[in-house]
């Protein structure tokens, strides 16, 4: 499982992208199986830090965050030693900990990965980290700080051993960050050359991230319907790979251009989608002010235009809606779902879960196994398989993915 999760590592940034997540998502239950063996069998702890550091990727780009942590938490306190693995562990840790709502921890792991690296001699692990570091200054509201700290990587230059997507997406958040402030020329500056670099490669996830930036530039001109455009072909690329967190930025930016342009029930119906995606991210957007004054702005703006009744009506509408045609109704063309999607909430208003059914069912909207759960509520694995069995017969479901949706849909 290694070497085959190291493969994709090495083919991430290139062509193929949405058929490598498939074939990850596909193997889940033996990625699982290779964790839990080798973070429970003395001697073989280094190889599952190695191979859940391995995986930053599918963990971040592929809509499974808090599964990753789960397992990287487990690993770094398995494998305490002063490795190139920990420091690659303690930066994905620290990525995936900020993406899901705790900033402070995020920031914490990867400064000291960034001290293990350098201490190492690792100049690619310390890299890694420092655009971690980097992130948490853009989200975190420090914009002159992030700038300046993009500014610096992105003169600096690749480094041997810096994979390619995270050189790429150097450059997307200092283009990012100049895009809040302003410099809307600058940012498309940096945004050309990166595409530059994703087309050389046929890389397609890097490059949605290039469009949100491309997006957002413009609406700093004011420029909507070029905006629009770069917007929906980003989230396009983003749902081919199940991307959670890019759609949700994606959705906000193109709620907000919708009520720019008059589509103000559209621009409703996002928002209403957005914030359920946001709802299995951080509800509160990390508490970024350039992210939830952008949504402040917007529900402001359709409120005005169309009531707050209709408002509401429009919102509900798209919180209702599941990913497939949620992106389906952003693209304004027919819902073309992908493996992983969650599909509409259920209609059977009758299904009545028992207390223990709930526990888990919500647990399994977090992303958890059926070993996790069963470690979690202090049962054995077996009950716990027998639990989610129960409830996908009683919703009618086929997959855990649908029960993570029906879940949401109920909060």
């Amino acid at each position: 499982m290694l070497r085959r999760v190291e493969d994709c590592e090495r083919g991430w940034f290139g062509p193929g992208q949405p058929e490598t997540v498939a074939r990850l998502r596909a193997d889940r239950d033996n990625l699982r199986a290779a964790l839990d063996f080798s973070l429970s069998t003395p001697g073989e702890e280094r190889a599952g830090l190695r191979l859940a550091g391995t995986l930053w990727f599918y963990w971040h780009a592929c809509g499974a965050p808090r599964e990753g942590l789960y397992w990287l938490d487990r690993a770094l306190a398995a494998s305490p030693e002063p490795t190139r693995e920990r420091a690659r562990g303690l930066w994905v840790a620290g990525l995936l900990a900020a993406t899901t709502q705790d900033f402070p921890r995020g920031r914490r792991q990867a400064t000291e990965a960034l001290a293990l690296a350098r201490a190492l001699g690792d100049t690619a692990e310390a890299a890694h980290a420092e655009y971690v570091i980097g992130v948490i200054r853009l989200f975190g509201d420090d914009l002159p700080g992030a700038l300046t700290h993009f500014e610096a990587t992105v003169a600096r230059g690749p480094v041997p051993g810096q994979h390619l997507s995270l050189v790429g997406l150097d450059q997307v958040e200092l283009a990012c960050a100049l895009g809040f402030l302003g410099e809307a020329d600058r940012a498309v500056e940096i945004c050309e050359q990166v595409l530059r670099l994703c087309e050389r490669h046929g890389e397609q996830w890097v490059r949605s991230y290039v469009l949100r930036i491309l997006a957002l530039a413009h609406t700093v001109r004011r420029d909507w319907p070029r905006a629009e455009r770069h917007a929906r072909e980003s989230l396009r690329l983003k749902h081919a790979v199940h991307d959670i967190i890019g759609m949700a930025l994606t959705l906000d930016l193109l709620a907000s251009i919708a009520g720019e342009r008059g589509a103000h029930r559209h621009a409703a119906l996002l928002m209403g989608g957005a914030d359920r995606v946001w709802a299995d991210i951080d509800t509160g957007r990390w508490g970024a002010h350039t992210l939830n004054s952008v949504r402040r702005d917007s529900e402001e703006r359709a409120c005005r235009a169309l009531g707050r009744d209709a408002f509401e009506r429009a919102h509900r509408r798209g919180g209702g809606l599941g990913l497939a045609e949620l992106v389906g109704q952003a693209l304004q063309e027919p819902a073309r779902p992908r493996p992983g999607d969650s599909p509409a909430p259920h209609d059977d208003t009758t299904v009545r879960l028992t207390r223990r059914e709930t526990e888990v069912a919500r647990l399994v909207a977090e992303g958890l196994a059926n070993q996790q759960i069963a470690d979690r509520l202090v049962i054995a694995r077996r009950t716990a398989e027998g639990h989610v069995e129960r409830i996908l017969s009683k919703l009618g479901f086929s997959n855990r993915s649908q029960i993570a949706a029906w879940v949401t849909a109920q909060r």
